[in-house]
């Protein structure tokens, strides 16, 4: 009887068996967009600094084929996976240019040919042998870089080499870091039978069920520990579990009994067992625990469990399918939407948060991510008492509705494909005779929504350590204002003045964004530099080893600061938003398109003489003289850049010369000053 065989690999295991990875004609192109492939590199650089003797990508599957390549032993045909599997050989491309004789290199090739094969893409197999430094099997130029097939790998590894360079400005050993992504990040690899019809299997694996997450575990553990009202705390839980949806939505699916009529937005900042009842409230049913007793009658403790366990469920669902229900709004808020953390991630914060509620001093061991749950948990389940359980979960309820008063999603809107960060504001109307909470967006994104993106897209993404201080402030705030009084100009000014603070301490902290966002939480203020250390850092030619944070605090500068700078028009900015960009542009190019124009290298890699852009926007300005970039810019309806406005301004005077980016420079650095000398 054939079986599934799986097997714990890592890129030495690969490289030492001499596999050979094969993307099969069935896969769609690779799709990662460049911040996520940088987004890998950084968590697993920060599982090194942070000890972990092994990163963990996930679950592939393969079947075992005939070798593809001439020197292979066997081939891996990856049927789930390629995604995950062409970003570790793009982080291999780039480490390759840094440390071409490191073990690591190997990962990029086997023999005469790329590692890594696709069956009927030539032109991708091209650019990969290209970087690999091996002969190309078809000629094509840049123009072919902007295909389906090609553009994301060209991006993404740029990105990734951007990365690398500011991680040695930085001192980090790229060394070490290349021995840990060749040793010790690993993954499942499940082989199935070569008979198996995989073109059947990639449907099933891509249309399967809801998979049993670890916070569903430790809410079992925690509603376990209750012995009354456990419906009460079930309901708590599920109401904030379901991030992608409103929570007000949640709960009105939640508490069916409660007089909305009589509810206002402000009601829902903290539970109120008499407001928000439940039907058979006195049964001693347990309710809710399918999915908890599962996995605990399958011998699973929090920290036992490595992945998620996958159950089909049958029932109701409360995600985004319950959107179109009756109960639901048809208001100016619908549309596609989606968190910007997932619930794990919430729960950490919200034991951050806990904590600080409970005057401890200390914060959670690990960093948080969602890999690092079980640790974070492991011995809050086992030692909580039913007082503490009750008391996390109602925590839960205030940061959750904190979360989704203050904090900005993604969201698609109708007639729109592209997703934008929104915070609409809260109202209260009438619909079909029944009152309703709808969501309306302005014209123009708020300052607090064009802040939280810098944060959202600079740091650790995983972890939004930002998140913790910010929220726990929003909760403080809600308790001087007695519950009340939350929608009003005067509470966004506060929320707005809060997280500046927050940022500006995060940007300038001497320890680390853990330790300095839980002294924040905990009403603190951590030791940080003073601007002078920022201004001296900001005034070396890092070129692109400047981390991209700063390019984005400036446009939220000079988003802020917008009408009061003559050189921005309204026309131009009114829908203007900070969004990920991991491109740096030099305004002067590296490579002037007339060769004999050249620059001092100190001025070219200035930070007066770049922006930040995304690949495709940098693209488009190439090698040009900056005169021709300016004829771009000015043909866009919006500005792809604040700090390229203030660049382009003078220059229909002047040309873009050494004294230009001196003055721009410190004009910009001004602005910063006076950034952080406000808060």
């Amino acid at each position: 009887m054939t079986r599934v065989i799986s097997q714990t690999e890592t890129i030495e295991a690969l490289c030492t068996k001499n596999v050979a990875l094969n993307i099969p004609s069935y896969q769609r192109p690779y799709v990662w967009p460049a911040e996520d492939v940088v987004k890998l590199l950084d968590d697993v650089a920060a599982a090194l600094s942070d000890g972990q003797p092994r990163y963990y990508i996930g679950t592939l599957i393969s079947a075992r084929r005939p070798p593809t390549v001439g020197e292979a032993a066997c081939s891996h045909e990856l049927i789930d996976g390629q995604q995950r599997m062409t970003t570790l050989c793009l982080l291999a491309l780039a480490f390759r240019k840094r440390l071409p004789d490191h073990d690591l290199a190997q990962m990029t090739r086997l023999g005469t040919r790329p590692r890594l094969t696709f069956m009927i893409r030539e032109q991708a197999q091209a650019f990969l042998a290209r970087e690999a430094e091996l002969a190309p099997s078809i000629d094509f130029d840049d123009a072919a870089l902007t295909s389906l097939y090609l553009i994301h790998l060209q991006q993404g590894l740029n990105a990734a080499r951007q990365r690398l360079d500011q991680l040695a400005r930085a001192k980090t050993d790229l060394r070490q870091l290349a021995d840990y992504l060749y040793k010790s990040v690993e993954w499942v690899n499940n082989v199935v039978p070569a008979a198996m019809n995989l073109n059947h299997l990639f449907a099933r694996i891509n249309t399967g069920g809801v998979q049993l997450e670890q916070s569903d575990i430790l809410k079992a553990q925690l509603l376990r520990k209750i012995t009354r009202h456990k419906p009460r705390y079930d309901a708590i839980w599920q109401a904030c579990e379901d991030m992608n949806n409103y929570f007000e939505r949640n709960v009105r699916q939640l508490f069916p009994l409660t007089d909305w009529e009589n509810t206002g937005y402000d009601d829902l900042a903290q539970f109120d067992a008499e407001r928000f009842t439940l039907p058979g409230e006195h049964s001693t049913e347990g309710g809710g625990l399918t999915l908890g007793q599962l996995a605990s009658d399958s011998g699973q403790g929090t920290d036992d469990v490595k992945a998620p366990l996958s159950v089909a469920i049958n029932g109701r669902s409360h995600g985004d399918d319950a959107a179109d229900s009756d109960d639901e709004d048809d208001s100016e808020d619908t549309g596609w939407r989606r968190s910007i953390i997932g619930f794990p991630l919430l729960l950490m914060h919200t034991y951050r948060i806990f904590l600080s509620e409970k005057g401890e001093d200390d914060d959670i061991d690990c960093r948080l991510h969602a890999a690092r749950f079980g640790e974070c948990f492991g011995d809050f389940a086992r030692r909580a008492t039913e007082h503490e359980a009750v008391a996390f979960i109602e925590c839960l309820w205030l940061v959750r509705y904190q979360f989704d008063r203050w904090v900005a999603k993604w969201v698609k809107r109708e007639n729109d494909d592209t997703e934008h960060l929104y915070l609409g504001s809260v109202t209260a109307n009438t619909s079909r005779g029944r009152k309703r909470f709808s969501r309306y967006y302005p014209e123009s994104t708020p300052d607090l929504v064009q802040l939280q993106a810098v944060r959202y897209f600079t740091g650790e993404r995983t972890a939004q350590y930002w998140l913790s201080p910010f929220l726990g402030m929003m909760i403080r705030m809600m308790r001087d204002t007695g519950f009340r009084k939350l929608n009003g100009p005067e509470a966004m000014a506060t929320a707005l003045r809060d997280l500046e603070r927050i940022d500006n301490v995060l940007s300038a902290a001497r320890n680390t964004q853990k330790e300095a966002s839980f002294a924040l939480l905990r009403g603190q203020s951590p030791v940080c530099d003073d601007f002078s250390v920022l201004d001296g850092h900001l005034r070396e030619p890092l070129g692109t080893g400047f981390e991209h944070y700063w390019f984005l605090k400036l446009e939220y500068v000079l988003w802020k600061r917008r009408t009061e700078l003559p050189e921005l028009q309204q026309e131009r900015w009114i829908s203007f938003r900070i969004t990920s960009k991991n491109s740096v542009e030099h305004v002067y190019p590296q490579q002037h398109e007339h060769h004999n124009e050249r620059l001092d290298r100190r001025m070219l890699d200035s930070f007066g003489n770049l922006a930040l852009l995304s690949p495709g926007e940098n693209s488009s300005y190439s090698n040009q003289d900056p005169g021709k970039k300016l004829i771009d810019f000015d043909a866009k309806p919006v500005y792809d850049s604040l700090k390229l406005a203030h660049i382009f301004a003078p220059m229909r005077l002047n040309r873009w010369s050494p004294s230009s980016i001196r003055v721009h420079l410190d004009s910009m650095l001004e602005l910063l000053r006076e950034h952080y000398d406000r808060t």
